[in-house]
C-alpha cells in the first residue's frame, strides 16, 4: 500500500516542472534579512483582498543572504495552453510578502513574470505596512 502511496507521490511531483524563478531579497534598513518567512499569494488572494497567512501558496525561509528561492511551476502556477500546435507562453502576477510577530504585514512586493523567466525582486520590511488596497 505504501509503494502505490509513493509511486502516485512520484508521478504527480514528476507532472510539475519549474517554468520560472523568483528570488525575493529581503532587506529592512538596507539591511538583508536572514531567517524570514516569505509568502507567496497568486491573483486570487492578490493585491485587491487582505493578504492572510493562511490562503499563502507557498512559504519559503531566507537563507543567510536574506533571499528566499521560488521556484513557480506548472500547472500550479501557470495553466499551460496552445493555440494549434504552438505552446503559448503563459504569465502570471504573484504577490509576496512577510508578517511581523503580530500577524501584521510588514512587507510586500509584486511580480509579474512568464515562463521561461528568472526574476530577482527586493522587498523592503518597514514597520506598519497597510494593506495593498489602501496603498
Amino acid at each position: 500500500m505504501f509503494a502505490a502511496i509513493a509511486a502516485v507521490a512520484v508521478l504527480l511531483s514528476s507532472c510539475m516542472k519549474t517554468e520560472a524563478q523568483v528570488d525575493v531579497e529581503v532587506v529592512k534598513d538596507g539591511k538583508p534579512q536572514s531567517g524570514v518567512m516569505v509568502y507567496k499569494f497568486t491573483n486570487e488572494y492578490g493585491a485587491e483582498t487582505t493578504l492572510y497567512k493562511d490562503n499563502a501558496k507557498e512559504k519559503v525561509k531566507t537563507n543567510g543572504g536574506g533571499v528566499a528561492h521560488f521556484n513557480l511551476k506548472s500547472p500550479e502556477d501557470f495553466t499551460p495552453s496552445k493555440v494549434g500546435y504552438v505552446e503559448v507562453k503563459e504569465s502570471n502576477t504573484f504577490y509576496f510578502a512577510t508578517f511581523d510577530s503580530d500577524n501584521r504585514r510588514n512587507g510586500f512586493v509584486i511580480v509579474k513574470i512568464s515562463t521561461g523567466e528568472t526574476k530577482t525582486v527586493t522587498l523592503e520590511m518597514k514597520d506598519n505596512q497597510s494593506d495593498p488596497s489602501r496603498d
